[in-house]
């Protein structure tokens, strides 16, 4: 039988150290996209603010994850992200949903009329998976994820991205 619950903590591990390479400026965005989505299964379901985004091959996600990445940076926000913590609850056998709490840290001193928020300090964000062992003996990886939690603050916290 799966130890779902370990398998679940393993690819919150290996998720956050693909996520923490985006905050390395050497490291071109294309390996930490690489890198997410090794965590995703086919046909990865992004669920942010109504709006819904499959993503039907691995091609398709490191292009998205790339452009995202690329717009944090653009924005003058950056891409520094933080893993501060998880919760996990097993909803089947082989099925269960995570919460990951992150930290982004901006990258300039002060940002759009946010109220000086000063280098190093940032908000958190929960964003919200759904993870799934297709069968014994196999890696479990994302089916969904909902990131309103992050657009959310996001918005509150730094207006100016979606302009």
């Amino acid at each position: 039988m799966v130890n779902l619950i370990s398998a679940a903590k393993t690819a919150v591990a290996a998720y956050a150290s693909a996520i923490s390479l985006a905050g390395n400026s050497s490291i071109p965005y294309s390996t930490t996209a690489a890198a997410m989505v090794e965590l995703y299964h086919p046909n990865f379901t992004s669920f942010t603010l109504g709006a819904v985004t499959v993503f039907p091959d691995n091609a398709f996600a490191r292009a998205a994850i790339e452009a995202n990445l690329a717009q944090y940076n653009n924005s003058g926000l950056g891409t520094d992200f933080r893993y501060e913590r998880s919760r996990i609850e097993a909803v089947g056998g082989t099925s269960a949903v995570v919460w990951i709490t992150w930290r982004i840290v901006p990258a300039q001193r002060e940002l759009g009329g946010n109220g000086g928020m000063g280098k190093g300090t940032g908000w958190t964000f929960t964003d919200v998976y759904g993870f799934r062992v297709p069968a014994e003996g196999q890696s479990g990886a994302w089916e969904w994820s909902n990131a309103d939690d992050e657009y959310e603050k996001l918005a509150e916290n730094y207006p100016g991205f979606f302009s």
